[in-house]
């Protein structure tokens, strides 16, 4: 598969409910960044994504164990969800709570 098509959502307070969308075309490959502080709004943006040919999502470290499950209960097996993680060392260097 030819990766054409790829999706990064960013988790995080101080986005709007309804979220923010953004893509960044480029010569035969688009990305498009969702950002919001609301898991349903995110996961209705995946589904979404996957409707409109999303080949690969990518989710950045805001998101808890239990909102990826959502996610990828959501969208099945059908497309790759990808996430951030931090070692131990840069972990510890987080606020605690810093994924709510």
């Amino acid at each position: 598969m030819v990766l054409r098509k790829y999706a990064f959502l960013i988790k995080a307070n101080g986005y709007p409910p309804a979220g923010l969308r953004t893509t960044l075309p480029g010569d035969g490959f688009t990305s498009i960044i969702f950002a919001s502080g609301d898991i349903d709004a995110l996961v209705a943006e995946a589904m979404a994504m996957v409707a409109e040919g999303i080949q690969l999502i990518e989710l950045a470290g805001g998101f808890s164990d239990e909102d990826y499950a959502r996610i990828q209960d959501a969208i099945g097996d059908g497309v790759p969800v990808g996430r951030v993680l931090y070692d131990d060392k840069n972990a510890a260097r987080l606020k605690p709570g810093w994924r709510k």
